[in-house]
């Protein structure tokens, strides 16, 4: 009985220790990481979903959840996301004078990527003419991973740049493959799912990211 008495009084002295030193030893909330995977799999499910919906509801005649089209709901937040990463990186140049090419690289980019969403553009170009953005995605990649090196921001950027790959894969040959399967086919409709929530959930961990490193920056040049 002395030996458990001893053992509940040290773990009581090491949480009363821990308290005063602004350690919590409760149970840990969720980090904010773990929150936006959480609503990058939930968007991801919700245009899978909708977009099947739509499919079964009366062929994809109802535009607005039918992830096939331009102006689609996915597609419209997909062009808000990019607005916003596009203002972040402009915000970030303004706070960073070691970064600042890095941030002001990024912005063009997304700037890019957000004229496409927004213009009929993004619906007239080819699956194999997609392959002219590669070059640009390979420079986004290089700046993103650049501006989270060595940050907690990494690990959401290094998720968002995957799914955005698989996605980008989807669409220039993914499709492509499964066409003659039937365009409203389940399968069919399937992949167009997952291609289009996997660029929505990249999107969002990558603004997600972009836009706490710029605050980070900010505040380190605010101190």
């Amino acid at each position: 009985m002395g030996t458990v008495t001893r053992i509940a009084s040290r773990r009581r002295a090491t949480a009363a220790a821990a308290r005063q030193g602004g350690v919590e030893t409760g149970p840990r909330v969720p980090s904010v990481a773990t929150g936006l995977f959480v609503l990058a799999t939930v968007a991801f499910g919700l245009v899978l979903a909708s977009n099947l919906i739509s499919l079964g509801l009366d062929q994809l005649r109802t535009t607005l959840i039918n992830a096939n089209w331009e102006f689609s709901w996915s597609h419209e937040v997909d062009t808000v996301l990019l607005a916003i990463g596009t203002g972040v990186s402009v915000v970030g140049a303004r706070a960073s004078t070691a970064h600042r090419r890095l941030w002001l690289t990024t912005a063009m980019i997304l700037a890019v990527f957000f004229l496409d969403e927004a213009s009929a553009l993004h619906g007239q170009i080819g699956n194999l003419d997609k392959l002219l953005y590669v070059p640009i995605l390979v420079a986004l990649v290089l700046c993103v991973r650049r501006l989270t090196d060595r940050t907690p921001e990494r690990m959401l950027v290094t998720y968002g740049l995957t799914t955005l790959f698989f996605a980008f894969a989807m669409h220039v040959a993914g499709l492509h493959l499964i066409r003659p399967i039937g365009y409203t086919t389940y399968v069919y409709q399937t992949a167009v799912g997952f291609k289009e929530g996997a660029e929505l959930a990249g999107l969002i961990l990558i603004v997600a990211a972009l836009w706490r490193r710029a605050a980070a920056d900010r505040t380190s040049r605010a101190s």
